[in-house]
């Protein structure tokens, strides 16, 4: 009977000698360390004990030879696998026998809960408000944060009901409602104001949690609490301070803005709302990027990479930026940002944005209207230096010219080489009449019969130079006499522009090619400039023509130019329209047909 005992207990049970070896064990002892019986028996019972334990377990051997019976004694094994066990004796001697009876209990689970539990105990009292009541919510355990928030000693809080920090800022539904929670079983979470022994308030964010005992009844409650006061001070502070900056922005026309950087989410106010013309008509929650796409895309770079300054470096910043115009009109805006201190939990950036768009287009305009100027000077100069050279140009070229036609009449065989010297003599003098008449300052052009196909040759001529400089090739397929009604250096200016901008398109690209066509449509002319620069943005193809915008960086246009060639052609009731081909851009710039009344000088 004994020995089915011994064997099929689930506890660890053996018999040992005083010398340290065991005599005899079960299989719940080999079950648990992994060795063989045959190793156990035949190795003193310390080859298996943890050697920090070595000494104090056979300190506790020499007390059971003495008659001390042990009572949950404890010490460390290493099993088969080099795992700690940690095992709790019970063991008496026999002195008839001279052996000692032994029992065992695998203790290492409920020694790691227990220390699990120590290390999480630690770091919430060290870290968290911590109090502890019974079911009927008085104070039977608190931790040093309690007591430092409090202002009062443990003494002063154990044996009490937290009515003792009670501010009376919450009503009696308030606690009735956490009361309800809490005693049904369920976790309670919630903001409480609380007043300390010297009567300021803190408020903390607090969970209070009920423990079950072995009969799944509620034995207590215990409530971890955060101090969020400074949080949630700070949180009415700005939104007194919103609250301002909408009252003066409403009376300024200056909108606000706030941007949470770990969140990335946006608030603007009314009057920024306003400004943008979004759906809100009040205060709105925007993303990060929704406010990035509301400017164009080269401001939406410029804005976040300023962002990006004033959160890395604390430095404000202020911006002159335009605004997408995909849903209204463009429009500039002065922005400003700055961190919003203390920079350190919630990083916020706040700022103002001003609708500057009359003050900007006003600067814009003062300067075109100056860059006219000196441009005009430049042209004006440009002009006289023209007519001071054609004369001097002229005349030797009419002698070459003139003794070269008659060289090439008087040869039976005529010489190539006097062709091409009669062919350079009016190219030569070709350019510089174009010269002559592009610098021209008449201010007061007057619409007369145009020869469109005189003007494309013309502005092609101009051009060539600057498209061979980027390696770009120029074709051009010119019907011959077509006319409008027009001004000729007007309509020069608009084809000028159009090649140039073909020009600036292909100007990266492997295939560098820009064809111009003029074709006579049911007589009316239509001219075709094509270029493989990739084409436009579509972004940009519905407002390519509206005033300052622009596909170019800024040092290379102004966003004028389109706009420009647009008005020119509709003063001369032509109409200009762009799309994308597979390659490149096409423009079409089509022409009314010349009619009598304007052949006869009647327009």
């Amino acid at each position: 009977m004994f020995e089915r005992f011994f064997n099929y207990s689930n506890e660890l049970m053996c018999i040992a000698s005083l010398d340290g070896y065991f005599l005899q064990i079960n299989d719940a002892f080999i079950d648990t360390l992994g060795y063989p019986k045959e190793t156990l028996l035949s190795e003193p019972f310390t080859s298996f004990i943890h050697p920090n334990d070595i000494d104090k377990t056979l300190d506790e051997l020499k007390n059971i030879g003495k008659g001390v019976d042990t009572v949950n004694f404890e010490n460390r094994y290493c099993d088969s696998n080099g795992e700690i066990k940690i095992l709790s004796w019970q063991a008496t001697f026999d002195h008839e026998s001279n052996s000692i009876f032994a029992t065992a209990r695998d203790i290492t689970k409920e020694r790691l809960a227990i220390s699990q539990y120590s290390q999480l105990y630690k770091a919430v009292s060290d870290n968290i408000i911590f109090a502890k009541t019974n079911v009927k919510g008085v104070i039977t355990e608190v931790n040093q944060k309690f007591c430092d928030i409090s202002g009062y000693d443990k003494n002063e809080l154990v044996g009490r009901t937290h009515k003792i920090v009670n501010s009376g800022y919450h009503s009696r539904a308030f606690f009735s409602q956490m009361w309800e929670t809490i005693s049904s079983g369920k976790v309670w979470t919630g903001l409480i104001t609380n007043r300390a022994k010297n009567g300021k308030y803190y408020i903390v964010k607090s969970i209070i949690i009920p423990l079950f005992n072995i009969d799944n009844q509620i034995e207590s409650y215990i409530a971890l609490r955060q101090d969020i006061t400074e949080q949630i001070q700070y949180q009415r502070a700005n939104q007194k301070n919103l609250e301002i900056l909408h009252e003066t922005g409403t009376v300024a026309k200056v909108g606000g803005w706030e941007l949470n950087t770990q969140s990335n989410e946006m608030f603007c106010t009314a009057e920024t709302s306003k400004i943008f013309d979004l759906k809100s008509a009040g205060p709105i929650s925007i993303s990060l990027n929704q406010g990035l796409s509301l400017f164009s895309q080269s401001h939406s770079k410029l804005l976040h990479q300023a962002i990006d300054d004033t959160v890395k470096t604390g430095s404000p910043f202020e911006l002159e930026i335009q605004t997408s115009g995909e849903k209204q009109p463009a429009k500039w805006l002065r922005l400003t940002g700055k961190q919003k201190e203390p920079f350190v939990d919630e990083r916020i950036i706040f700022g103002t944005v001003q609708d500057i768009h009359e003050h900007k287009l006003a600067q814009i305009k003062h300067k075109e209207e100056r860059r006219k100027s000196i441009q005009n000077a430049k042209f004006s100069a440009l002009g006289e230096l023209a007519a001071s050279i054609a004369h001097e140009i002229n005349n030797p070229l009419g002698i070459i010219s003139g003794f070269a036609e008659i060289l090439l009449y008087q040869s039976p065989n005529p010489d190539e080489k006097l062709s091409a010297i009669i062919d350079s003599c009016d190219r030569i003098s070709h350019i510089v009449k174009n010269l002559k008449r592009f610098s021209s300052t008449d201010t007061i052009p007057c619409k007369t019969r145009v020869n469109l196909s005189e003007v494309v040759k013309d502005a092609i001529s101009l051009t060539q130079p600057r498209a061979r400089k980027y390696h770009a090739k120029l074709t051009a397929q010119i019907a011959d006499n077509i006319s409008v009604w027009g001004v000729h250096i007007e309509l020069e200016q608009v084809l000028i522009n159009l090649i140039n901008n073909a020009i600036d398109a292909v100007e990266t690209s492997l295939t560098k090619i820009i064809t111009v066509q003029l074709l006579d449509k049911a007589h009316s002319p239509l001219v075709i400039i094509e270029d493989t620069g990739g084409g436009i943005d579509e972004s940009f193809l519905l407002r390519i023509f509206d005033p300052f915008v622009t596909t170019k960086s800024e040092n290379k246009g102004t966003g004028l130019g389109l706009s420009v060639v647009k008005g020119i052609l509709e003063d001369h009731n032509a109409h200009i329209k762009v799309n994308n081909m597979e390659c490149g851009a096409r423009f079409e710039v089509s022409f009314p047909p010349l009619l009598y009344n304007q052949e006869q000088g009647y327009d």
